[in-house]
């Protein structure tokens, strides 16, 4: 955070209120519900609005750059995030609490969680965007390792479906880092302040 603020001379905020949420849409609506509420404090240059997220926070921040907050968001940045809801959901680990988010039961078959979350699924909807629609400058960090939200079924292909609609997205991979991409400490810091401050 303290990368971020002095990177670009930026106020965060952020809620966790609506808990284990992976996007879902009462997630979303808070989140446009703060964004407005910081602009309408006047305290905020809605110009200059970025978004930084990791795990489940991806796909709310993906959802929320979709949805209210389309053409609002000048920057994204994400760590070991969450673009893909099918991949949570056939990979099993976490998919108890991800249908759960979307008020379906544990035993919910893969194919029938992956049809009723389709549309709230960040990954199909920003594949289907056609070339040129207005997105926020992205930068994606996320370990090789990373055996939670592995890189090949979220941050690649999030990163290709950017590039085919025509989106400035950087990649970068740690080829030794598992989950905890925030724990690199200062070299993270250090690309997120130069990201922010280069973006806002």
């Amino acid at each position: 955070m303290r990368a971020v603020m002095s990177g670009g001379s930026c106020a965060v905020a952020g809620s966790h209120a609506c808990g284990d949420n992976w996007g879902n849409s009462e997630a979303v609506a808070a989140n446009a519900a703060l964004y407005e509420a910081l602009v309408e404090s006047g305290y905020v240059d809605s110009r200059r609005v970025g978004l930084m997220g990791g795990g489940l926070g991806g796909a709310l921040i993906w959802n929320s750059v979709l949805g209210p907050l389309a053409g609002k968001v000048k920057a994204v940045a994400v760590m070991q995030a969450v673009a893909s809801l099918e991949a949570v959901i056939r990979e099993q680990k976490f998919k108890p609490p991800c249908v759960k988010a979307y008020g379906l039961s544990d035993d919910v078959s893969d194919d029938e969680a992956v049809r009723k979350i389709g549309p709230h699924d960040p990954l199909p909807r920003l594949r289907s965007l056609p070339v040129g629609s207005p997105l926020p400058r992205t930068v994606i960090y996320h370990g090789v390792k990373d055996q939670n939200i592995p890189a090949l079924t979220n941050a690649v292909p999030l990163a290709d479906a950017l590039r085919r609609a025509g989106g400035d997205v950087s990649l970068e991979l740690f080829p030794d880092v598992e989950h905890a991409v925030y724990a690199l400490g200062k070299p993270l810091e250090e690309r997120l302040r130069l990201f922010f401050g280069s973006s806002l």
